[in-house]
């Protein structure tokens, strides 16, 4: 054997036997640390718990851990229905996706300058209990709490805030059609106390209005909101978000529509795989599911539907309800979240740019110009308000449209350059052009 092959054997000998310590070293190494950070969370009272800061899915997790002591959680301020929570990541607010896991109600008295800190990250110490024991969620009052980020670094609107648009609403024009009688059903169901955001109310009373503008006699629009009680005493409220309501609201059209009359139908709040949330402390029996909704607007024999659809997984409904008289907008496709606006107010995304369409007006008072008559000829399909709302979407969210009854979602770029023909050309929220 030449010294080559000698030498070359000793190293490979060598470093086999170095192998074998080298990973008893690592794991004696990993045994220490997490003896040491056990004993000093738990064992050493000279370390108090409070004074090691940890995230909500850690005492989320192991919440039997960590009720009733005083902990230090990181998370992000929000304003949710005017209860302050700390979330884990600010999208889960944004996409109506907040669980027991990421989020927890902070409580009682807020310090001084709290509502600073609004969209930035922080720490919050005080004493964990549990807030909602139906779910699991965490609770907290705020005995101290400290910046961790010094801006708000992800775009959004953090405090959740009702609007009171209505001496606006006298200087819109109206787009009255006399020619057809028009019905609306406006759902938002909300899940419970501290997820019935306030931009479901906003996005309800806006549309509410642009109905009334575009010959909506409000008789004909029924309000369907979590407890069935409104946020403000200018928009009524018909009847709680409950499965009986949607029996009661669709067997009472199915009687008053006609062959020649329109339905639209608008959902928002929280959504999922499952169908459309209600108000849970009225209704425990589950979601809207896909069939149910699908047998609610079979029930009507009418000329036109307008379905327009903002909660989370939208997008799979157009399998369900899709038939050849109607134009169905979801916000997202059939796997996805949507999302509140980014920067443009306390709206969800979609609708907002859909409802801006509707009236060639930017609700927010920002100094562009919203133009979706794309044809010029002097009136908004269905098609065009759909395809304004989805080029001005900014959010991670993929619109979806169908006009006919394949069941098929398509996306905003098949609907501009896709060859139809398209219903939603022909179908106006209010008074069409002449034909």
């Amino acid at each position: 054997m030449s010294k080559k092959s000698k030498s070359t054997s000793k190293k490979s000998t060598k470093s086999n036997r170095n192998t074998p310590i080298t990973l008893i070293l690592v794991v004696v190494l990993l045994v220490s640390n997490v003896a040491t950070l056990v004993y000093f969370m738990f064992l050493d009272e000279s370390v108090p718990l409070s004074e090691v800061p940890m995230g909500i899915a850690d005492v989320a997790g192991a919440s039997e851990d960590y009720i009733g002591r005083t902990v230090t959680l990181i998370g992000y301020l929000v304003i949710a229905s005017g209860n302050p929570i700390l979330v884990s990541n600010p999208l889960f607010f944004f996409n109506n996706s907040l669980s027991a896991n990421n989020y927890v109600v902070l409580t009682g008295p807020m310090p001084p300058l709290f509502a600073e800190s609004v969209g930035k990250q922080i720490a919050v110490t005080g004493l964990l209990e549990v807030d909602d024991p139906d779910d699991g969620t965490l609770g907290m009052p705020v005995d101290s709490f400290f910046d961790i980020t010094v801006e708000v670094t992800y775009p959004g609107v953090y405090t959740d805030e009702r609007l009171v648009p209505y001496p606006e609403f006298d200087l819109i024009p109206e787009f009255f059609d006399p020619t057809t009688d028009k019905y609306a059903v406006l759902y938002s169901g909300g899940i419970k106390p501290g997820k019935d955001h306030y931009r479901y109310w906003n996005d309800i009373i806006y549309m509410y209005f642009i109905l009334q503008m575009h010959g909506y006699p409000s008789e004909n629009i029924y309000v369907i909101y979590k407890d069935g009680v409104g946020e403000d005493t200018y928009t009524p409220v018909d009847y709680p978000a409950t499965h009986d309501s949607l029996d009661t609201v669709f067997a009472e059209l199915s009687e008053e529509m006609g062959r020649a009359d329109t339905l639209f139908f608008y959902t928002t709040n929280h959504g999922g795989s499952s169908g459309i949330s209600v108000w849970n402390p009225m209704d425990n029996t589950g979601a809207l599911t896909h069939a149910q909704v699908s047998d609610w607007l079979d029930s009507i024999d009418c000329r036109n539907m307008i379905i327009v659809m903002e909660q989370c997984v939208s997008g799979k409904f157009i399998n369900y309800i899709s038939a050849e008289n109607r134009v169905i907008m979801t916000a997202c496709h059939n796997a996805q979240s949507s999302y509140a606006c980014d920067d443009e107010g306390n709206w969800d995304e979609f609708v907002y740019h859909f409802m801006c369409a509707l009236v060639s007006f930017p609700w927010n008072g920002d100094a562009y110009t919203v133009n979706a008559d794309f044809n010029d000829n002097g009136y908004i399909s269905m098609r065009e308000a759909f395809i304004w709302a989805a080029l001005m979407d900014s959010r991670s969210e993929t619109p979806w449209y169908c006009d006919n009854e394949d069941g098929i979602g398509y996306n905003v770029g098949q609907v501009i350059f896709g060859s139809g023909p398209w219903q939603g050309d022909n179908v106006y929220l209010g008074l069409g052009p002449p034909v």
